[in-house]
């Protein structure tokens, strides 16, 4: 499933009012950093599908000779849609995907968010709360 014209805006809970990129003191980066660097590097070259595999395949360091068989393994189970990284739900970037589903990420406390929250026409959505 991909999203187009949508914006997913930082969770209710959120912990942070100002973009934050994301970090740990891990050995293998997490999730959220490889995403993150992906959509920093690359803004709307991803639909949601093509990045969640790319950052999957990237987080688990698979090999690019084995990424045929990678996709079909990936594509044989459901995965949470963006709504639930935890770029919007922790780190205070949106997730602006415009009409042909491209992605890029906006720090909550840039004017860009703000002008994208009250674009006329365009789908907005909340993060997934961290917490019920």
């Amino acid at each position: 499933m991909n999203y187009y014209n949508t914006f997913i805006v930082i969770a209710e809970d959120s912990p942070v009012q100002k973009a934050v990129i994301p970090s740990s003191r891990r050995q293998k980066p997490t999730l959220a950093e490889v995403e993150y660097e992906l959509l920093k590097e690359h803004p709307k070259k991803w639909t949601q599908e093509e990045l969640q595999f790319e950052a999957h395949m990237r987080h688990k360091n698979i090999p690019e000779e084995k990424r045929a068989s990678a996709k079909m393994e990936y594509d044989k189970k459901s995965h949470a849609c963006m709504r639930a990284s935890a770029l919007p739900k922790k780190f205070g970037w949106g997730l602006y995907f415009d009409g042909k589903g491209k992605v890029e990420i906006v720090a909550v406390d840039s004017e860009r968010y703000n002008q994208l929250v009250g674009t006329q026409g365009l789908k907005i959505v909340k993060a997934m709360k961290s917490k019920s």
